[in-house]
């Protein structure tokens, strides 16, 4: 291969190259483009305080007589701590006749995810509050649009009703799913039975 043809092949492959690169720029800024968003209201705070009794302890399982009366069991991690007469204490420690008193506070959170969608395209029919438009990709999508929906065209706001054919169009979707996080802390203190009473014992004379 000369270097005159070698040259003109390298020129048409970077040539090549450019224009390819250049394709795919523009797609991606034709392609729609999605925000996400994590919008948090105002939380409330609850708290609630359970008490009982210890009956049985036997390795990680507690039974507790509740104060309204119901036996409830519960198998309590090695990370829980009682504050027991201001002593930290775990499961292994308690001992039947404990009275432990538990406040409960939970924090509700309302979360809502905002996903914004935005994207072009070019009015291919129009006829009352339907329109089809034409993708980027040469897709075309009928969509059925309120009164009140605005699109954008050319800088400026238009309903359905002002479309016309072959105009370019920008559309903002957005969805909104309400969620809420729940965020609960637990703090358990009691007091353990008192000692019993040492038996008297009688001296002989």
């Amino acid at each position: 291969m000369t270097t005159t043809v070698r040259r003109i092949v390298i020129g048409f492959c970077i040539g090549l190259t450019l224009l390819m690169v250049a394709s795919v720029t523009v797609t991606a800024q034709q392609l729609p483009q999605t925000t996400k968003e994590h919008i948090k209201g105002a939380p409330t705070v609850t708290t609630e305080k359970r008490e009982g009794t210890v009956v049985v302890v036997e390795g990680n399982d507690l039974l507790v007589r509740m104060s309204t009366g119901e036996l409830r069991n519960f198998n309590v991690p090695e990370s829980r701590k009682f504050i027991i007469d201001g002593r930290q204490l775990t499961v292994h420690d308690l001992k039947p006749g404990t009275n432990l008193t538990a406040t409960v506070t939970t924090t509700n959170t309302p979360v809502t995810e905002r996903t914004t969608t935005i994207g072009t395209g070019k009015v291919w029919y129009v006829q009352g509050n339907t329109v089809i438009v034409t993708l980027p990709n040469l897709e075309n999508r009928t969509y059925i649009v309120n009164d009140n929906y605005r699109f954008t065209v050319e800088g400026r706001e238009a309903s359905v009703h002002d479309l016309r054919k072959g105009m370019t169009i920008s559309a903002q979707k957005i969805v909104e799913a309400p969620q809420t996080e729940i965020a609960s802390n637990t703090v358990v203190t009691g007091q353990a039975p008192a000692p019993a009473p040492k038996k008297a014992v009688a001296v002989a004379h």
